[in-house]
């Protein structure tokens, strides 16, 4: 029987497991495994796995996928110690919020006898852990693909069914562009808002000004209650992209302050105009009118289910179109290379 190991049952492996188990798939054994006892106890609980390891290598010996639901900055390190009983064949994925610094990892650590493709599924909740998994996390969420620079069709191909098979939608990306896209619209705003609490519960009078906070408030600070661990790694595997990001959140920030700022009062038209883009810019995102090209791409996507491909984990039987939809995103021909543009 076909076995795909998840390593991680918190949150993302946890939901990944259940996601996966609800796409009622023949014949496909789910394994997961942590290092944390408390979040193994936990994941059996869910019964999203079919069963829980406490070993890393029984894990992981024989599986055909493995995937990587550690915090990022844990990856170097379990790629490390599964290298040597990692199966012929086997396709290692991850679903970190950081792209560049696993691919070197993998490229560095993992065997030549297996292949890496760089996942994210763009899903989460500010709540961790196996109990507040939920297998329907990801329907309707883009799962970036970023294969590595010796990765194959077929092992491509894995990585889109997964995502297909949860309910996901593939979208294949360049890993510059990845970390960068993400600082912005990920990374960037769990910092906002835990600048936000920062700011304001360092006050002298946060004990006064907390009993106005509302339901404002909360919805800003919303992100700040994130596993601090998940926001370490991500600042520490991802700075560039994120400082880039801040820098222009401040110019941004300091020129709404120049406008309030001004003599001899706040200009009203300006300021009603900085509102009014701002409106108007989320309203076209919520509308999906910003996403056309995306759709388009994904109009081109050709890969056969999860479920019919189960069977050739072992074969090396998935020589697939996922690769030729990369080639029509990016042009030219990239069997064999990364999505980088």
């Amino acid at each position: 029987m076909p076995k795909l190991t998840i390593i991680g049952t918190g949150l993302i492996g946890t939901s990944l497991a259940m996601a996966l188990q609800q796409a009622k798939l023949k014949d496909l054994e789910i394994v997961g495994t942590d290092s944390d006892n408390t979040s193994r106890s936990g994941a059996n609980k869910t019964n999203a796995f079919h069963r829980v390891e406490n070993r890393l290598s029984n894990a992981v010996r024989d599986a055909g996928i493995v995937v990587l639901a550690t915090p990022v900055m844990a990856m170097q390190e379990v790629m490390e110690v599964i290298a040597d009983d990692l199966a012929e064949g086997c396709v290692v994925t991850d679903v970190g919020s950081s792209k560049k610094v696993v691919l070197d990892w993998a490229d560095q650590y993992l065997p030549r006898h297996v292949e890496f493709v760089g996942g994210h599924p763009m899903a989460g909740r500010e709540k961790s852990g196996p109990e507040n998994a939920d297998g329907n996390l990801f329907r309707d969420k883009v799962y970036c693909v970023v294969p590595s620079s010796r990765a194959s069709s077929r092992a491509v191909s894995e990585i889109t069914n997964i995502a297909d098979a949860i309910g996901a939608r593939s979208y294949f990306i360049g890993v510059d562009e990845h970390d960068s896209f993400v600082a912005a619209v990920s990374h960037l705003p769990f910092l906002l808002s835990v600048a936000l609490v920062g700011c304001t519960s360092k006050s002298p009078n946060w004990d006064d000004i907390a009993q106005l906070a509302a339901t404002g408030y909360e919805d800003s600070s919303r992100l700040a209650s994130g596993d601090p661990v998940m926001h370490r790694d991500i600042c520490l595997s991802n700075p560039e992209p994120i400082v880039a990001w801040i820098d222009s959140f401040i110019k941004e920030l300091y020129e709404v302050r120049q406008l309030l700022n001004a003599e001899p009062g706040p200009d009203r038209d300006s300021v009603h105009d900085v509102f009014e883009k701002a409106f108007v810019a989320r309203g076209l995102w919520q509308a999906g009118a910003v996403n056309q090209a995306f759709k388009v791409h994904q109009s081109q996507l050709d890969v056969p289910s999860f479920g019919e491909s189960v069977g050739d984990f072992f074969g090396g039987g998935l020589a697939r179109k996922a690769i030729q939809s990369q080639k029509k995103l990016f042009g030219g021909d990239r069997d064999d290379r990364s999505g980088d543009r």
